[in-house]
């Protein structure tokens, strides 16, 4: 095991990004699993605005990369980086919650116990400092000062952690997405019962007025809202991305397909207008001249010598015997010879 002082292998970093209309950098802690808005966010507004992924290594924080502007946006958990919090310094909304678990080797007697209610570690050793894990400083107050503890060893993350809890120097509670990460053979980990979950957060620096300038800021709130599940169909719209040209190219707004197609909303139908439709000017003409002329069929259509009557006369121009011009099929029929 690399020893607890000496420093992590020096990693290459990325240089400070540039104006997020140009292109967007996200960087998230260990454990975080920002896929699905990335995906996301590459189909809607990919090719306008790329967005870069920034995988922070243990030991790095989400505001130490924003401080060092190698990051627009960081998905950071603000148990672990508290100042996140500020108001006056950060925007942060909360995307969801992780449960706590507690690692603990595969032989441990905690480990028949499907979930270990906190106040079972109150006894025990935890490889942590207790504000890091209130629910456990509070069920084991009265222990710690009966029995002060032994002074933690030197740990830089959660990695040397996990390698002490396998070397059974104690125990430790972390998100079950960390605990993932570090599984090993040799260790498990059970959900605490009764701790509260914690959050994961979307973090980036609050700027004054007229500071970040109106389309960083558009490209900024566009992320925000794809991670609290803002749809394609209700995108602000300021990129300018495939999805709302999309809307643009298909009529968003002038009513579905089948009302331009003279289906039943069309309303410069219902009006008698030119358009085509249920309620349009050529169906209700179809239907005044059946209503106006008739078959032929009728009394008023016809006298009671089978010959076209006044009104059939008018109706076709004043020609009797003639087919009407707005009628349909409304023939005059010849008398019957007498023999």
């Amino acid at each position: 095991m690399t020893p607890p002082d000496r420093p992590h292998p020096a990693t290459e970093r990325p240089g400070p990004v540039g104006p997020p209309r140009e292109g967007l950098t996200v960087a998230f802690v260990p454990g975080v699993m920002p896929g699905k808005w990335f995906d996301r966010w590459d189909r809607r507004h990919g090719r306008a605005t790329p967005l870069a992924r920034l995988p922070l290594e243990e030991g790095e924080t989400g505001l130490g990369a924003l401080a060092d502007g190698v990051a627009h946006l960081a998905l950071l958990r603000p148990d672990a980086e508290p100042a996140a919090l500020d108001r006056q310094a950060y925007h942060a909304v909360e995307l969801y919650r992780e449960r706590q678990v507690v690692i603990l080797p595969v032989d441990h007697v905690l480990t028949l116990l499907d979930e270990v209610p906190v106040a079972e570690l109150a006894e025990e050793r935890m490889l942590q400092e207790p504000e890091s894990a209130p629910e456990w400083a509070e069920a084991s107050a009265a222990h710690r000062a009966a029995h002060p503890p032994r002074p933690l060893p030197s740990m830089r993350d959660t990695g040397d952690a996990v390698e002490l809890v396998a070397a059974g120097l104690g125990l430790l509670i972390a998100p079950m997405s960390l605990a993932r990460i570090h599984h090993r053979k040799d260790l498990t980990h059970r959900p605490l019962a009764d701790a509260a979950d914690r959050p994961v957060c979307l973090v980036w620096p609050r700027l004054g007025p007229g500071e970040r300038p109106d389309p960083d800021e558009a490209v900024i709130q566009e992320f925000a809202g794809i991670t609290r599940g803002r749809r394609e169909d209700s995108s602000r719209g300021e990129l300018g991305g495939p999805g709302e040209e999309r809307g643009v190219a298909g009529g968003r707004g002038q009513g579905k397909g089948k009302d331009q197609k003279g289906g039943k909303g069309a309303t410069a139908g219902r009006r008698g207008g030119s358009s085509a439709g249920q309620g349009s000017s050529a169906g209700q003409g179809v239907s005044a001249a059946r209503g106006a002329s008739g078959r032929g069929k009728g009394p008023a259509s016809r006298s009671s010598s089978g010959k076209r009557g006044p009104r059939g006369a008018a109706a076709s121009g004043g020609k009797p015997g003639a087919r009407g011009a707005s009628s349909r099929g409304s023939r005059s029929r010849p008398p019957r010879k007498r023999s």
